[in-house]
């Protein structure tokens, strides 16, 4: 005699059990690449904003540590600017206000080119100056404006420029005569970073 085979294949309940298992597997998934994409989201961050940081506090410290002149800040009340005597370019022909890839082997704040830089009458001080613009509330910028010696005025400037975005703070406070204290702080989204640094102006007492 044949006896019926059965038909092969799943149960209703087990279908029902393979479904929900398939779930728990894709939803822990999910959170797992979720975690994934956050950690690697606040790391780019990070490794966007720490350059940005650096780059800038490098900048003002190296014209700083050139400087015969820290006008700002005045004091050790901090404020959100840093002016200082610019004599670190080179990049102009001081005699033809022409620009030179290799400059003239004389400072561009030496303006009359007798090799002697902000002796007083012949060639004044020129500033540069960093300070923050708050225009944007979501995004503050550093901005950097440095003197134009592409003419014969000494009382002109290149139009400001942003070394960096995304600043939350910015402070500098004198701790003597020629040392000041820079605080730059960055912040986007929830990373944020600080860095602090001094600099000393060589040319200054």
């Amino acid at each position: 005699m044949h006896h019926p085979m059965k038909n092969a294949g799943f149960t209703l309940i087990e279908l029902l059990i393979s479904i929900a298992l398939m779930g728990i597997i894709v939803g822990t998934f999910d959170q797992v690449a979720a975690r994934i994409l956050k950690t690697y989201s606040a790391v780019q961050v990070s490794q966007e904003l720490i350059p940005q940081a650096r780059y800038a506090l490098e900048r003002m410290v190296t014209y700083v540590q050139e400087s015969d002149q820290i006008q700002t800040p005045p004091s050790a009340t901090p404020t959100e600017a840093l002016s200082i005597s610019e004599r670190l370019s080179d990049q102009y022909n001081n005699a033809s206000r022409e620009y030179t890839a290799g400059g003239d082997g004389l400072l561009d704040a030496d303006t009359d080119a007798d090799g002697l830089v902000n002796e007083g009458g012949a060639d004044s001080t020129d500033l540069l100056t960093f300070d923050l613009n708050k225009t944007d509330a979501a995004n503050w910028k550093l901005m950097e404006q440095m003197p134009d010696y592409g003419t014969v005025s000494t009382s002109d400037f290149k139009a400001k420029r942003v070394i960096c975005e995304h600043v939350q703070a910015f402070a500098c406070r004198r701790l003597s005569a020629g040392i000041v204290e820079i605080t730059l702080a960055l912040q986007q989204g929830a990373k944020a970073v600080t860095l602090r640094t001094t600099a000393k102006a060589r040319w200054v007492d």
